[in-house]
């Protein structure tokens, strides 16, 4: 008896099968339909291109025939199709992918639609830059004359930004209040394009830019300061107020003697003429694999051998010091490697503490 109802079950099943004929899915064939773009979104550079294959794909997946066109296209791009696509193909004639190339024609945030009968797609692009067009309040500067950088509207300087040019890495003095421009130090005999560090772009969030040049170049004054040589002809740097920061650059000759204790190979002197009492923190910095090393003399013989700033061993070189008001002088020092073909000190001034109540 189960043998003849489980035999009636087959047959039941398999008269329904039967009954129910063609393809159970036919009726959502081509419906559906959607675009599907690889990438779904572009990031190229300036004159630099990108790919972009688009499909359509019904509901249930099927690759459908496609003829795209692009459409809207917006500013800083070009968008052509790709016309050497190995493409899948129905039968022989009937695309069902197409290539298209994205080319970036100027740095902004743009889009363009891609539109196959009543279907389309938008491809938001984003060109980056491949240089600043910043502006110089002088493009040939004297030595250690400060240049304001300004950027273009869109752009702004991240904290931290920083210059450099052929002979190095320049001084970022001051920022403006919005950070559209700085004010910097550019290094002396600089020619050419400057290259800017950290800099934000409005349509890029959260992208910091570096490392690219300004479109703009400078030609900078390589004559060295005078008196050098020695501690009694050297000449007086900037020395700041308390609580501001002064700088200059210097082309690293360094052929007077080391006057100090430390031996070093050469030595490079300037005069600072302290004018308050404080406490003055000296950095020294350079590009290369030199040791520099930084001494302040309380004379022009340097009779007390000099009073070492900073551990040795480090770059940039960086110590504080409480001073009287008077004459000083500065001894930096090339103690091994080449020298540098700049450096740079900046000298920030701030109060120093009062005593403690007794």
């Amino acid at each position: 008896m189960k043998r003849s109802m489980c035999g009636l079950i087959v047959l039941a099943a398999a008269a329904g099968l039967g009954s129910c004929g063609g393809d159970p899915t036919g009726d959502q064939i081509e419906q559906g339909q959607q675009v599907v773009a690889d990438p779904s979104s572009v990031f190229l550079s300036v004159a630099g291109s990108e790919f972009v294959v688009v499909q359509v794909l019904d509901q249930l997946g099927n690759q459908l025939p496609v003829d795209f066109q692009p459409q809207n296209v917006g500013p800083g791009i070009t968008v052509e199709r790709d016309t050497t696509y190995l493409q899948t193909t129905i039968g022989t004639h009937l695309e069902t992918a197409q290539r298209f190339i994205i080319t970036g024609t100027a740095s902004t945030a743009t889009q363009f639609d891609l539109v196959s009968g009543d279907v389309s797609t938008t491809i938001p692009v984003r060109v980056i830059p491949t240089s600043f067009a910043a502006t110089f309040s002088n493009p040939a500067p004297a030595v250690n004359e400060e240049v304001t950088i300004t950027l273009p509207a869109g752009y702004t300087f991240a904290p931290g930004a920083s210059i450099a040019t052929d002979k190095g890495t320049g001084v970022v003095r001051s920022f403006s209040a919005d950070s559209t421009s700085i004010t910097a130090i550019i290094p002396p005999g600089s020619a050419g394009a400057v290259t800017l560090d950290s800099v934000h772009v409005d349509f890029l969030p959260g992208v910091t830019l570096g490392g690219l040049p300004t479109d703009a170049t400078v030609t900078a004054d390589a004559t060295p300061l005078a008196g050098t040589d020695a501690p009694a002809s050297a000449p007086a740097v900037p020395v700041p107020a308390l609580g501001a920061t002064t700088a200059f650059m210097d082309v690293g000759t360094f052929t007077a003697p080391d006057i100090s204790t430390d031996g070093g190979v050469g030595a490079q002197y300037y005069q600072l003429v302290v004018p308050a009492a404080g406490d003055y923190s000296i950095l020294l910095n350079w590009d290369g694999a030199a040791d520099l090393d930084l001494e302040l003399c309380s004379d022009a013989t340097c009779s007390d051998g000099g009073t070492f700033l900073g551990t040795g061993t480090d770059q940039p070189e960086l110590g504080t010091i409480t001073l009287a008001p008077g004459t000083y002088y500065l001894d930096v020092v090339l103690f091994a490697g080449g020298a540098p073909p700049t450096f740079s000190v900046q000298i920030t001034g701030a109060e120093t503490p009062p005593p403690p109540a007794p």
